[in-house]
């Protein structure tokens, strides 16, 4: 009879704590190799093509350009919005949320850029952020988008 009571406490266990364990180790991990490749990515990336200047750089002659965009939603793992929350409580910058967001940004930097590589343009101007927070229907939030545009030319 000791014996179930034992299974009992460590299936209840398991039950309340598994998916948090679960959320920290496969979250951590699967970040870091996302965040892994995006680091190689972006270097293999020779001169940046983005741009906040307003115009077209003095001397070039615009041929072509176009609106271009990119956006990314990310999330940070049940784990990290429950210490995420936990920080809320004593206030103070919340580097969980601020490292998923980090990462967005550059996520959805280098796919503008991989996206101008691809489709031939030269560079862009007076890129542009947006960031809007997703929310479930209780007004929790569940995840970020990242919006980036700007004008693409071809010279």
């Amino acid at each position: 009879m000791e014996h179930y009571g034992m299974i009992w406490f460590l299936l209840g266990i398991s039950v309340s704590f598994g998916p948090w364990i679960v959320s920290l180790i496969g979250g951590t991990l699967h970040q870091r190799s996302m965040q892994n490749k995006l680091l190689i990515r972006e270097k293999a990336t020779a001169q940046d093509p983005l741009t906040n200047l307003r115009s077209a750089p003095a001397g070039k002659q615009v041929t072509r350009s176009q609106l271009v965009w990119i956006s990314v939603v990310m999330s940070p793992s049940w784990f990290q919005k429950l210490i995420g929350n936990i920080h809320m409580i004593f206030g103070g910058r919340i580097n969980v949320f601020a490292n998923v967001i980090d990462w967005a940004r550059r996520e959805a930097k280098q796919r503008l850029r991989e996206q101008l590589a691809e489709e031939g343009w030269d560079s862009i101007i007076n890129l542009r952020f947006e960031t809007s927070q997703i929310t479930s229907n209780q007004g929790k939030g569940s995840g970020t988008e990242i919006l980036i545009y700007g004008t693409a030319l071809k010279f």
